[in-house]
């Protein structure tokens, strides 16, 4: 049977508490502390996502997505196919999670029939597309360039009459040049605007007329149109009451803060590929009696699967020949290697890190480190920021504004007014009323955020992370690698000095964590020869004619080493919270001991205190004890399994926002689930990609900055969104007054713009100077591609 709490198996036989059923301990008392109504909010995150539908899910890469409207267009399209049964789609990082019917549709068939009306779809396993920004670029220089232009000759030949500064009398020098050459040239250099670079706006409006929704593309085609259709009819009649210089300045704008916006998705596009790298891995396995290697996919239940000396097991299985000391961390939380043997079950995604492994798969192909990814996908692809209301909001924006500039012309018409007054009118309503401060508020200022950050250490991976309250009632963050550094240390050596020496030459030739800082005792040259390592139990080698042995009780119970009663009472004295001890003995005695300890890291007591001034702080960790970092918070939850810390998350999320503070895969369901999620230090990449922010490095203070950061760019997002609604609600009735020409409305509008791009550019705050305790942190540079390499 399932858990009851984060759906796992459970063992045989389960953990109860009255009629529920549960995995582990840690399970267990999370349901009595919370009680069962953290059930209920698992049951409501379930029907939030696809996995309560019928049918198999599918997830595709859609390129061609430039806009949050593209989100209901590509779901729009999916649900028209016959046998798609549900749709959910990821503007920000241009995914797609399809339900279907395999009766109806095979997988295969899946991106021909959704590459329609612009967009391409592509299979997940196929790898991310690379996108070739040659042709934005382009379209970036050859907007400003041109636009730039159009605006000289329009100040140089236009301005002046309109403005009354002068007449045509003026020109009569250069009549030929002013009016035959310079509207020809506005002509020419428009049309290259409206016709090439402003081609993918054309092309969304096509689209969401096609399938019968009016987006922020149609309104912004529209403006730039009109203007142009205008100023071509009108140099037919009056070459000098032209509006070219209106329709190039706004596809210029438009051009630029589209660029900018793509850049942050793009980045967000590639560290998806960290993801689907770790959840369809290679497997070595062995058929037939010889080792081939496969996809994950292709293994079969019984299947025996060879895993060598640092590699990650791909599935879940149990172990059918040899020994190794295999590292959780990343999918449990447990710092500490565990030595796996003949009968014991090892979890898909964690790392072996001594020793050769054969495992046989169960009765089913599990992964945990697919279920993590598949949780994941599922949190991540139901999220919607505020530019996706902003869209909404232009849905409805977009037809009133056309029956608003419809009916001003109508009214000014049967007023009396002369029919081009009328036009005018309609045109000054149609373009002051421009939605492109909405479309630039956010893209802009999260470009400006996004490489402040990177100059100060912070990548950002969710393109809404800006939109999120920076205010939380709770606090979650992770003990090992985010409070503790990860890395072993030595914290007491019982004995002579020999044993330091002795165990620190002999301890040179393992890999384990915990040889790795006995290691360092002693700089020496000295090593230790006949070298035989017991993967997760020690290591043997000879010294000064000496047999030196390094390791576990297990190990000397295997030697028939007996340890002194006195050192044995030593050592548990001396042992407090959660450390390692590790016998060290010669000439067939056990002479001393060593205690190994995972390193808090500095300044976290400093950090935590800082922290609990945003809100409650709880720690969430899935080792087993807290090890004196409970003193330091206001709640505790040890040995949680990943499933149900994003449970937890769900259940503290009743109480207000919550922050999420992790490093591991197995936070990345609750980084996630999470209002806001910061994987921190050396994020795997299921952290990365679950996380709104990553913050490579050591220095914990970062995290403190992170959340000034992002208080800092909301702020300027709600001052550009409140600019524009302030400026709509102004200038929308002045236009329909009539008190307002074209110009006029496109020079209040191209304002309002600046104005927005002044206030989304401005420099951001540096972060404080300081040691981090362990070196200072060097910036991240500002080309990096990757979250996966920082693992």
């Amino acid at each position: 049977m399932p858990c009851k709490l984060c759906g796992l198996p459970t063992p045989q036989p389960p953990l109860r508490d009255g009629e529920h059923e549960f995995c582990c301990f840690a399970c267990r008392e999370v349901y009595r502390h919370f009680g069962a109504g953290i059930f209920a909010a698992r049951q409501d995150a379930s029907r939030s996502t696809a996995a309560t539908r019928p049918g198999l899910d599918a997830y595709l890469w859609i390129e061609g997505m430039h806009c949050a409207s593209c989100e209901i267009l590509t779901e729009k399209i999916a649900l028209d196919t016959p046998g798609i049964l549900a749709a959910s789609t990821s503007y920000a990082t241009s995914t797609a999670r399809i339900t279907y019917d395999p009766q109806q549709i095979q997988e295969s068939a899946l991106p021909s029939l959704l590459s329609r009306y612009g967009y391409r779809a592509r299979l997940r396993s196929e790898g991310a597309p690379e996108y070739d920004e040659s042709q934005d670029l382009l379209r970036l220089v050859s907007g400003g360039g041109l636009a730039a232009a159009v605006m000289m000759l329009s100040l140089l030949f236009i301005y002046p009459i309109h403005a009354g500064f002068a007449v045509h009398a003026d020109y009569e020098a250069i009549q030929w040049l002013a009016f035959k050459m310079a509207p020809l040239a506005l002509l020419v250099f428009t049309s290259i605007l409206v016709f090439y670079v402003a081609l993918p706006i054309l092309r969304g409006a096509w689209t969401g007329i096609r399938v019968g929704m009016l987006n922020m593309d149609c309104l912004l085609a529209l403006s730039f149109l009109s203007a142009y259709s205008y100023s071509v009819v009108q140099l037919f009649y009056d070459p000098i009451d032209l509006y070219f210089e209106v329709a190039g300045t706004l596809i210029a704008v438009i051009t630029a803060g589209r660029f900018l916006e793509r850049r942050v998705r793009l980045r967000a596009t590639e560290t998806l590929n960290a993801i689907m790298e770790a959840w369809s891995p290679t497997a070595r396995v062995c058929r037939d009696g010889e080792y081939t290697v496969c996809n994950i996919d292709e293994l079969q239940p019984g299947d025996r699967v060879a895993v060598q000396q640092g590699e990650t097991i791909p599935v879940d299985g149990v172990v059918r020949s040899g020994q190794g000391a295999v590292s959780e961390a990343l999918m449990t939380g447990e710092p500490l290697p565990i030595t796996r043997s003949i009968g014991e079950k090892v979890i898909g995604g964690s790392a072996l890190l001594e020793g050769d492994l054969e495992i046989e798969i169960g009765a089913q192909v599990e992964s945990r480190m697919a279920d993590l990814a598949h949780i994941l996908w599922n949190t991540q692809s139901s999220r919607t920021g505020m530019q996706a209301r902003i869209d909404r909001l232009s849905r409805v924006f977009v037809p009133i504004v056309l029956v608003l500039a419809a009916l001003v012309g109508l009214f000014f018409h049967l007023s009396g007014a002369p029919m081009e007054k009328a036009l005018l009118a309609s045109l000054a309503t149609l373009i002051v009323s421009c939605p492109c401060t909405f479309g630039l508020a956010i893209p802009l200022t999260t470009a400006t955020a996004i490489g402040a950050g990177l100059h100060n250490g912070i990548i950002v991976t969710s393109a809404d992370l800006f939109e999120k309250a920076p205010d939380f009632d709770v606090i979650a963050i992770d003990k090992t690698g985010t409070l503790s550094t990860g890395d072993m240390s030595v914290v007491t050596v019982i004995g002579s000095p020999a044993v330091g020496t002795y165990a620190a030459a002999v301890e040179q030739h393992s890999s384990h964590p915990v040889a790795k800082a006995i290691a360092q005792l002693d700089a020496s040259p000295a090593t230790a020869s006949d070298i035989e390592i017991h993967p997760g139990r020690g290591v043997l080698g000879t010294l000064d004619g000496r047999r030196v042995a390094v390791g576990s009780r297990v190990l000397f119970a295997t030697l028939g080493w007996t340890i002194p009663e006195a050192l044995a009472t030593q050592v548990s004295q001396g042992l407090h919270g959660e450390g390692v001890v590790s016998y060290v003995g010669w000439d067939n005695r056990v002479e001393g001991a060593i205690v190994t300890r995972d390193r808090a890291r500095p300044n976290w007591e400093q950090v935590a205190k800082r922290l609990r001034r945003h809100g409650r702080l709880v720690l969430l960790t899935g080792a087993e004890r807290p090890s004196g970092y409970q003193a330091h918070v206001d709640e505790v939850h040890a040995g949680v399994p990943p499933e149900a810390k994003a449970a937890i998350i769900r259940q503290l999320k009743t109480a207000g926002t919550v922050a999420m503070i992790g490093d591991g895969s197995n936070d990345a369901p609750a980084l996630a689930e999470a209002d806001l999620g910061i994987a921190f230090g050396a994020p795997t990449a299921l952290a990365a990609e679950a996380a709104d922010i990553v913050i490579p490095g050591k220095q914990l203070e970062r995290v403190l900055y992170a959340i000034d950061y992002i208080r800092v760019t909301r702020t300027r997002i709600r001052q550009s969104l409140g600019w524009s609604l302030a400026y709509n609600g102004v200038a929308i009735p002045l236009a329909m007054m009539g008190y307002l020409t074209p110009l006029v409305a496109a020079l209040l509008m191209s304002a309002s713009s600046i104005l927005v791009v002044i206030n989304a550019t401005r420099a951001m705050p540096g972060i404080d100077g300081g040691d981090g305790g362990e070196g200072e942190d060097q910036p991240v540079p500002a080309n990096l591609t990757s979250i996966g390499s920082t693992a």
